[in-house]
Order: structure tokens, then C-alpha cells, then sequence
């Protein structure tokens, strides 16, 4: 076997070609191989060539890996692959990214949700949910291969997870208000594609517009050991590498450290110098990857995309929960009905936390306003902008702030007086108004919006009406005084009432007591 394909097989390592090119080439040798033993060979001789053959591969590639410095496809040992990346590739997700890494590739797009999406991940000890996940997904066809598409496999989850905790990293703190997920599809596959997952997570999220205040990016270091000590450490492997060599060696990070770490290791250890030699040679690739991403996009959207759901977290206090909710929940139930809103109330910490999430920014700013007014109280002397509800021949019901209403009387429109409320204002106009005072006994409030403007030269203010004689000068009404302010006992002793007897027990006398009805004659009867 050796020789036959000890000197082709070199040859096709050194040439520096593609992942397809070199495995087709190499699948072509072993076939020759297989058919120069003659077609009298039994099944078992073949197998032991392909045995040998695989053998020989990996002694080949690893001696020229080591006596050469030189890679499969042509790279010296600390060189990263071509890089090619683009943000916003998509236009319908609320962020996007492809990050192209030689022969590897991940289509990675970033999902907006309300906090009632967080995921629930429960063990024997513990429940917790987590408002930041990441899904990664290696179909066949990344390899070139046609499977079965079932549910996701170890090393998927394996991969996902170490992409997921090192994004984290950079991500906001709970009072972020968006539940974010994260999907990374790896269309092409030739090694690190969970390091691919993280470069393109990274723009992704900065596309999205969330607050991550630095790129991660991710390499994958290799090893090739020799039984004299020889070794090569090799930045950003390719499949066959990882194959073929001793050490799979991932490191995540940012421009100022290491925000993760994976290890796959098949000798049985690594000194300490060959440790730092590993982790200063991923730092300098890592720092080469960060550069070409801060070209692609230096920092995150300053807004969200037109698309993008909104969401914004208020917090209130404890004690007027209740009135954001309202009875059996009619008051929430209509904010979220009129605005198109979904509203989410926790009491965290001894406060009212209140999630507002809309699929448009129109939606989310009136429900806001709606339930900044239903907590808000209201100021007297503070101006406000309402909007006229209802109109009286006596003012105007101007609402202010959401479900309060005032009265703005007739008097304190304008400084000169109005015959009548035709024709000055009409329901739906817009008005600034002043609170001038809040009735202690029935809550009503007293607006007025002349005061908002400047007085006419000359003005006299009018005198304030006096009483007339008697108490109260609106005569007969009765409110305590006045002329109904008399003693009952002055219009002397009271008749006794008729007692009511049925009409058969009052005898002759009960009906000479009835009056005929007079004749309509046309005469008047006193």
C-alpha cells in the first residue's frame, strides 16, 4: 500500500486544493489501490488495504504538516482562511447575518419575543427561564451528504451551547425587555462552524440592534504531536485536521479576553508551554477575525428595524397595580385591545414591572401614554394637553390625561366673554389647559386654558357678586338657608290624616263625601 500510494497522496496534500477536489482525488487513488490488487483478492484483503490506506493518509499528512509547515489547502500554519461577511441579508428577520469563513459558512438570524417566550429549563435541583437562547442546526447538506432530517443531534446541542454562552456574555442584563433567539443554519461545513455560528451571532445581534457593547468572534485551534517531540499548532482547522490531528481547541473572545472555551483532546496531555503557545496563537487569529467584523459594522442599530417589534419596561409602584389591571381585568384587557399591544405586569423587588410589547412604535407609545395617565396624579397648577370629549352650553369636558376629565367652563376659555359655546370649540380638538383646582369632596377638576394666555391690555377683573338679602341669592333652592330656612312649627298644628277605609265600610256619610264631576259648560270653576 505504501508503495502505491505513499507519493500520490503527498502530492495531493501539498497541492492546496479544495475540500471536493482533494477527496475526490484521494477517493480516486485508494479505488486504483483497491483495483491493482487484481479482481482474485477476497473481501477481506480489501478491507485491510482501505485500513491501511486511511493509515497512510494520516501518517502523510501529519509528517508534512510538521516537516513542511504547510496545510492541506496551501495556509502556513497561523493563517485564517479568507473571510466574507454581510449584515442584513435578509428582510424579513429582525436581524440578520452570513459570515463566510473559507469553505465554511452559517446563515445566522436574530428573533424579537416578549418575556412571556422566555425558554423554561428545568433540571432535578432547579427552574429557571433565560430570555437569551441559541438554536444551531448542521443539516446534511452542509457536507455534501443526502439524510434524514431528525431532531437535533449531540454535537448540535454541544456546538449551540458553547455559541450561546459565549454571546451571552455581551448581552444586556435583565432589564433588557426583548426575549431574543438566536438560529444559526450552517449551509457549508469544512470545520469551525460553531466558531462561524459565533461571528455571524455577533453581527447578527448588532444588526438586530441589540445593546452588545462588543464583537465576539471565535477561533479553532489544532495540534499534530510526533513521537520526538515535534509538534505544530495549526489556527482555524479544517475538517480533515480535526480529523487527522491531536487537539480540537475552541476560543471565543472579544479585542480585550476570552469569553469561552471547548477543548476535544486525544493524547493524554498538554505542557504548559504548548498551552500558552495554543492560546497567544488563537488570541492573534481572534484579534484577525474581530478586525474584519468591526469593518462590516463597528457597533449595534441606534433603533430597531421598521419591522422590528417594539417594547418598552415601565416600572410603577406596587399600590396602583390594581388600577393598571382594573376589575377582572377590563382596564389591561382594553389598552391591549384599542393599542394592539400585549402587556406583561410582574411585581419584581417591591415594584410593578410592566412589559409593553407592539408590532408597530404607534401602538407601543399610546399604550404607554395610557398607563403612565392611569398612574399619574394629577398637579394643580400643571399645564397639560387634552382633548375635548364632550361639549355644554356651559364649557367643555376636556380629557387630559387618560380617563380624566375636566371641566373647562365657558368663562375660562378666553379672557373676553362668550355669548355661547357655538362655534368655539367642537369634540376631538386639541387644547391646552392648566388645572386649577381639584374639589376636595367629588374629585372633579377645574381647567382653564385662558390663563395660558396673555392678558388684554386694560383688563378689569370683575368684581365678585354679593350675596342678596336673605342668605342665598338664589332664592328658593333649598341648601340650608335662605328663604326655606323656617320653623315648622310656625304654620301652626298639623290636620290629622284621613284614615283609608275600604269603600264598603264607610257607610252612607263615605258616599255623600263624593263629589259629582261638573259639567264641561265652558264656565270657569274656581
Amino acid at each position: 500500500v505504501a508503495a502505491f500510494a505513499q507519493t500520490k497522496i503527498y502530492d495531493i496534500s501539498r497541492k492546496g486544493s479544495s475540500k471536493h477536489e482533494r477527496s475526490a482525488a484521494i477517493k480516486e487513488v485508494k479505488e486504483a489501490l483497491i483495483a491493482s490488487l487484481g479482481e482474485e483478492v477476497d473481501d477481506i484483503t480489501k478491507k485491510l488495504a482501505k485500513k491501511y490506506f486511511d493509515d497512510l493518509q494520516w501518517e502523510v499528512v501529519r509528517n508534512m504538516i510538521l516537516d513542511d509547515r504547510i496545510r492541506l489547502d496551501g495556509r502556513s500554519l497561523e493563517q485564517v482562511r479568507p473571510l466574507a461577511m454581510e449584515i442584513d441579508i435578509l428582510p424579513t428577520p429582525h436581524g440578520s447575518a452570513l459570515f463566510t469563513r473559507g469553505e465554511t459558512q452559517s446563515l445566522t438570524t436574530v428573533t424579537f419575543g416578549t418575556p412571556l417566550d422566555k425558554l423554561l429549563q428545568e433540571n432535578a435541583a432547579e427552574s429557571n427561564e433565560n430570555n437569551f437562547f441559541l438554536h444551531y442546526n448542521f443539516p446534511p447538506f452542509s457536507t455534501g451528504e443526502v439524510k434524514m432530517l431528525r431532531g437535533q443531534s449531540r454535537r448540535e446541542i454541544g456546538h449551540g451551547n458553547l455559541a450561546q454562552r459565549s454571546l451571552k456574555q455581551m448581552m444586556p442584563g435583565n432589564e433588557y425587555p426583548y426575549t431574543v433567539r438566536v438560529v444559526s443554519d450552517i449551509l457549508e461545513s469544512n470545520g469551525s462552524s460553531s466558531m462561524a455560528t459565533v461571528c455571524a451571532g455577533s453581527l447578527a445581534l448588532m444588526d438586530a440592534g441589540v445593546p452588545v457593547p462588543k464583537h465576539v468572534s471565535g477561533v479553532a485551534m489544532g495540534l499534530i504531536t510526533r513521537e520526538d517531540g515535534k509538534y505544530a499548532i495549526l489556527t482555524d482547522i479544517l475538517g480533515d485536521e480535526d480529523h487527522l490531528g491531536d487537539m480540537d481547541f475552541k476560543v471565543t473572545g472579544t479585542k480585550d479576553g476570552i469569553c469561552g472555551v471547548q477543548m476535544d483532546i486525544k493524547v493524554d496531555g498538554l505542557s504548559m508551554d504548548v498551552m500558552r503557545e495554543a492560546l497567544e496563537q488563537a488570541r492573534k487569529g481572534r484579534l484577525h477575525i474581530l478586525d474584519a467584523m468591526y469593518a462590516c459594522v463597528d457597533s449595534y442599530r441606534s433603533d430597531l428595524k421598521p419591522h422590528a417589534p417594539r417594547m418598552v419596561k415601565l416600572f410603577i409602584d406596587k399600590e396602583v397595580i390594581g388600577a393598571v389591571i382594573g376589575p377582572q381585568g377590563k382596564v389591561i384587557q382594553e389598552i391591549q385591545r384599542e393599542t394592539g399591544t400585549t402587556i406583561n405586569i410582574e411585581e419584581v423587588d417591591n415594584k410593578g414591572e410592566v412589559s409593553i410589547f407592539s408590532p408597530e412604535k404607534a401602538g407601543l407609545e399610546k399604550a404607554k401614554a395610557w398607563i403612565e395617565g392611569i398612574i399619574a396624579v394629577p398637579e394643580v397648577g400643571k399645564d397639560y394637553e387634552g382633548k375635548v370629549t364632550s361639549i355644554k352650553e356651559f364649557g367643555a369636558f376636556v380629557e387630559f390625561l387618560p380617563r380624566k376629565e375636566g371641566l373647562l367652563h365657558i368663562s375660562e376659555i378666553t379672557w373676553s366673554r362668550l355669548p355661547s359655546m357655538e362655534g368655539v370649540l367642537k369634540e376631538g380638538d386639541k387644547v391646552k389647559v392648566r388645572l386649577l383646582e381639584v374639589d376636595q369632596k367629588t374629585g372633579k377638576f377645574k381647567l382653564s386654558s385662558k390663563v395660558l394666555q396673555p392678558k388684554p391690555e386694560g383688563y378689569v377683573e370683575r368684581a365678585p357678586r354679593e350675596p342678596r338679602e336673605g342668605g342665598n341669592d338664589r332664592g328658593g333652592r333649598f341648601q340650608g338657608g335662605g328663604n326655606r330656612n323656617f320653623n315648622r312649627d310656625d304654620r301652626g298644628p298639623r290636620e290629622p290624616r284621613h284614615q283609608h277605609q275600604p269603600r264598603h265600610q264607610r257607610g252612607d256619610n263615605a258616599d255623600s263625601n263624593v263629589q259629582p264631576k261638573p259639567q264641561d259648560d265652558g264656565s270657569e270653576t274656581l
